[in-house]
């Protein structure tokens, strides 16, 4: 099987090193939490509001220059909420591809 290596220059991929990443410039993310991270557990979102934002959050993420590293970060460390490299960790689409990530063995050079 052929080892999948990330991009060079990456930092770890932990939360540090990907907080570091998403922070050392400026990120829509990192300037716009509420379009990734929305309402609150307190708050009710409805869903077509939901889905506006999401829409809206997966654009950003589609030009983002570290979407890989945030998307492997996410299938890593199974964060409940948020727009992840575009995926909706609300509607539980990072669940389907960690399930898939476990079901296919794959080397990871750092």
């Amino acid at each position: 099987m052929k080892a999948r290596t990330l991009p060079a220059g990456l930092p770890p991929l932990t939360p540090r090193g990907l907080s570091d990443l998403v922070y050392s410039s400026p990120r829509a993310c990192a300037e716009q939490p509420e379009l990734f991270f929305a309402p609150d557990l307190t708050e009710d979102e409805p869903p077509a509001d939901h889905a506006a934002r999401v829409a809206a959050a997966r654009e950003v993420c589609a030009a983002c220059p570290v979407r890989l590293a945030c998307l492997e970060f996410a299938v890593r460390t199974h964060p409940a909420a948020g727009v992840w490299a575009g995926y909706d960790a609300d509607a539980g689409e990072l669940a389907g591809l960690a399930a898939r990530q476990l079901a296919v063995p794959r080397e990871v050079a750092a």
